[in-house]
């Protein structure tokens, strides 16, 4: 875990603050992510884990504080410099908006020649080698209405790493899914996790927060309760909130310390 603490912080959220009219999401967030960390964060239904992650991609604009993607601020009245960090960031959601009319190669080529205005024969490549990274090369040519739910989900992990991020969100992308293709997706990005991918993901799935996160925050009412290692939240949480939400998540399951 100690590498992390070395290295260069690649986000950094001060005072983070986000209200839709009345409601107050979260309030005064204070988080550093590191490069080559993997970051689950936990916790109940309306917490604000989701809102959160989609203010890192500027998908959401906080009410108030402040976002660095690797040192660059995000600045709603700067545009520029907004595309410029959030090309830094991939995100793969709960729900896979694959295009329908598009095959699986075409839909990871798709972004990094539109977007990025990459050539053409050179994002084929670079797809072609993540289609076979997710496990997926033989479905190369089906449209996303002949796939899984599971085939779908890591097609768009391979979309978004067809933009070549430093960082990847994931927002629950395995609750779509029915519990037998939860695991192919998990395994996906496990593999990304050891591969160094500066990686934070929201998430129900306990095993995988305490098997593959360097770090785990549990996130409750709008509020950061604790953030810590992995092993120390599952084997030894220090907060009253932690231990009763693990307690309910880990009941009568084979990851219960």
């Amino acid at each position: 875990m100690q590498q992390h603490k070395q290295s260069e912080p690649m986000i950094e959220v001060r005072q983070l603050t986000k209200r839709f009219d009345e409601l107050t999401v979260f309030s005064d967030l204070n988080l550093t992510i590191h490069r080559n960390e993997a970051v689950c964060i936990i916790g109940a239904s309306g917490s604000g884990k989701s809102t959160f992650l989609r203010c890192l991609n500027h998908l959401e604009i906080p009410t108030q504080g402040t976002i660095l993607i690797e040192g660059e601020q995000l600045d709603p009245k700067d545009k520029t410099s907004i595309k410029r960090a959030v090309s830094k960031v991939g995100m793969v959601f709960q729900q896979f908006n694959l295009f329908p009319n598009l095959t699986v190669l075409e839909n990871v080529m798709e972004a990094p020649i539109t977007v990025k205005g990459m050539e053409r024969r050179t994002v084929q490549t670079i797809a072609q080698e993540l289609l076979k990274k997710v496990g997926l090369w033989e479905k190369k040519d089906q449209y996303p209405s002949k796939l899984s739910g599971g085939q779908k989900q890591r097609v768009a992990i391979a979309r978004a790493l067809a933009m070549e991020p430093d960082i990847m969100l994931f927002d629950e992308p395995t609750s779509a899914l029915d519990p037998e293709l939860v695991g192919e997706v998990l395994s996906v990005m496990k593999d990304l996790a050891e591969s160094g991918m500066t990686m934070i993901v929201v998430t129900h799935e306990m095993s995988f927060a305490r098997d593959v996160a360097d770090r785990v925050i549990f996130m409750d009412q709008g509020a950061v309760v604790e953030d810590a290692p992995a092993e120390a939240i599952f084997s030894n949480p220090q907060e009253k909130r932690t231990k009763e939400f693990l307690a309910k998540y880990l009941q009568g399951t084979h990851c219960a310390p």
